[in-house]
């Protein structure tokens, strides 16, 4: 549900109907298979459409793969795809092209020189390989970024180990159009820094935000650098815990606004938003917390001067974690707060990128445990200008990608599988309780729900078109399994 967790306690009531906006679509929905599936970036392409990249369990050549969809204006899938290796290979961030193509930053340990390496895929407008190149050495590398580069090609930001520090570095490359790097940089000196978001700025350098460590002292980080990649300012902003930046923006009218985490001000995790000038003086802090913890994940600034940036926050609104939206102004006041969990999703569900769709609106992507198919789904959120919903219904697509074959357990009885509407259909799972169960047809659309009663080992079969459907159960202790059966007239 999404509500305003600020300043009204009856708002829930009242934001839970959300008022649409003349012209916009909004829309929640996931996307996946049986397994972890998860969206790390979110951009709107010049041709309207959206791009969610980050990484899916449930495709692909094994272990863990980059997945990215297209989606068009409505969150119809216009195409998917996977790419990796049978190692790991993580999806962290996606930009656009000049000629309409992706580029796609992460890390993968089942190419390069060794362990994890820095992993960067070029990809056409229909999401076919163009090439894919690693980066790094013997030990351990990241990429957490990219954005376009000064003068062309592209600038990728991480996490390098193995370079003299005693532990991590922030890292940065520019590379050209088709990989080959131009310059590679390392940056903390003595301390043990990473870099999380990079952005090309007006003034022909980068701003990086990351984390820097000292005597074990955490501190959210600001660098910035001039076009050759040169330091010019750094600034540590945190108290007497750890603090992280996770995004950065440059403001229209000068200075920059990160988002992040910060442990220095309560018991819990709270939100941290700061501004620094041009000159990387620290302008305001500010820092929000529920009962249970928050984080900003990524941050924009709105074209009246307002900041949005999105996350979670805990123990408020459907239970779990909640994705949220949070407005401010540019003073870094709080104007309002949205969480979004769906129709009361009971678990988690997490904001990672947001950004502006031009005729109105944001779109967000991140992950759900409540809804779609697997333990975790990617969770798209297409919102009005005011961060709200028209319904709180979320549509779960499954994606046709190849997916594995699922055995049915020896413990698992699902009888018959070859069944009328109307006609019982018996269910038994002897290792835990079974909580809802989920008929899915061909088209990966969820055609019916059920939340079974303690006991309850059969369901009569609703009046459903023929065809194949998977049964998805979700058990008491968390955990999914799936069965499938055919109905016929």
């Amino acid at each position: 549900m999404m509500q305003d967790y600020r300043y009204f306690p009856w708002s829930a009531l009242f934001l839970g109907a959300a008022l649409p906006v003349m012209g916009q679509g909004t829309w929640q929905r996931t996307y996946g298979g049986y397994s972890l599936d998860e969206g790390k970036a979110v951009i709107v392409t010049s041709d309207g459409d959206f791009v969610v990249a980050g990484n899916t369990g449930s495709f692909g050549a094994g272990g863990a793969d980059i997945y990215v969809l297209k989606l068009d204006g409505n969150g119809e899938k216009i195409w998917s795809r996977t790419y990796g290796t049978p190692q790991m290979d993580h999806g962290t961030d996606v930009m656009e092209t000049v000629d309409g193509g992706l580029v796609v930053a992460g890390f993968t340990n089942g190419l390069g020189n060794g362990g994890y390496d820095g992993y960067l895929l070029k990809l056409d407008g229909d999401g076919n390989l163009l090439w894919e190149r690693t980066y790094g050495g013997a030990d351990w590398e990241f990429l957490h970024a990219v954005c376009p580069a000064q003068g062309g090609g592209m600038v990728v930001a991480g996490l390098k180990y193995g370079d003299g520090a005693g532990g991590g570095r922030a890292w940065l490359l520019k590379v050209d159009d088709m990989g080959e790097v131009v310059w590679e940089r390392t940056y903390g000196d003595s301390m043990e820094t990473t870099a999380n978001a990079v952005v090309a700025t007006s003034d022909g350098g980068y701003i990086m935000a990351g984390a820097a460590t000292v005597g074990g002292n955490q501190d959210a980080w600001l660098v910035k650098l001039n076009g050759d990649g040169d330091l010019g300012w750094d600034e540590r902003v945190g108290g007497d815990s750890a603090e992280v930046a996770t995004s950065v923006v440059e403001l229209a009218n000068g200075g920059f606004v990160a988002v992040g985490t910060t442990k220095s001000h309560g018991p819990h995790v709270e939100a941290l938003e700061f501004k620094l000038d041009a000159v990387g003086e620290l302008q305001w802090l500010q820092h929000w917390a529920q009962v249970s913890g928050e984080e900003s994940m990524d941050v924009v600034e709105l074209g009246d001067g307002r900041l949005l940036s999105v996350g979670y926050a805990a123990g408020i609104g459907s239970g779990g974690k909640d994705m949220y939206i949070l407005f401010v102004d540019p003073s870094g006041n709080f104007l309002s707060g949205i969480t979004n969990g769906g129709d009361n999703g009971d678990r988690d569900e997490v904001g990672n990128s947001v950004a502006v769709v031009p005729e109105g609106g944001y779109i967000i992507a991140g992950y759900t445990e409540s809804f779609g198919f697997g333990t975790r789904d990617v969770y798209v959120v297409r919102t009005d200008s005011l961060g709200l919903t028209s319904s709180t219904s979320v549509e779960s697509v499954f994606d046709p990608l190849a997916v594995p074959e699922v055995d049915a357990p020896a413990d698992r009885h699902l009888f018959p599988t070859v069944v009328r509407p109307g006609e019982e259909v018996h269910v038994e799972w002897s290792q835990a309780q079974i909580r809802t169960l989920q008929l899915v047809d061909a088209r990966g659309i969820t055609s019916w729900r059920l939340t079974l009663g303690v006991g309850e080992e059969k369901f009569t079969l609703p009046e459903l078109a023929a065809g194949v459907y998977i049964v998805l159960l979700d058990l008491e202790d968390g955990t999914r399994r799936t069965g499938k059966i055919v109905v016929h007239d």
